[in-house]
């Protein structure tokens, strides 16, 4: 694993283990605390966390949408039960 995945993996786990703690805790200040530091996460560590996984959903919403498109050319033209 490299050192920047390390990075936001240990920021994630500090995220939820505020989170946690929080709940026991109730807090109003942590609670604003854990909501800034998931924004952070989810804007900047998202593409580094979760970049295989967004490449994967990425071709899958690719092809479903070159499969829609077929779809919607065969029956426009309107030969899918013409002889």
């Amino acid at each position: 694993m490299n050192s920047e995945k390390f990075k936001w993996y240990s920021l994630l786990m500090v995220a939820i283990g505020l989170f946690v703690t929080n709940l026991f805790m109730q807090n109003l200040l942590i609670n604003g605390v854990i909501i800034i530091l998931a924004g952070i996460i989810y804007h900047y560590g998202s593409p580094i966390l979760f970049k295989e996984y967004n490449d994967r959903q990425k071709q899958k919403l690719q092809a479903s949408q070159e499969i829609r498109a077929a779809t919607r050319e065969v029956l426009s033209s309107g030969k899918l039960f013409k002889k």
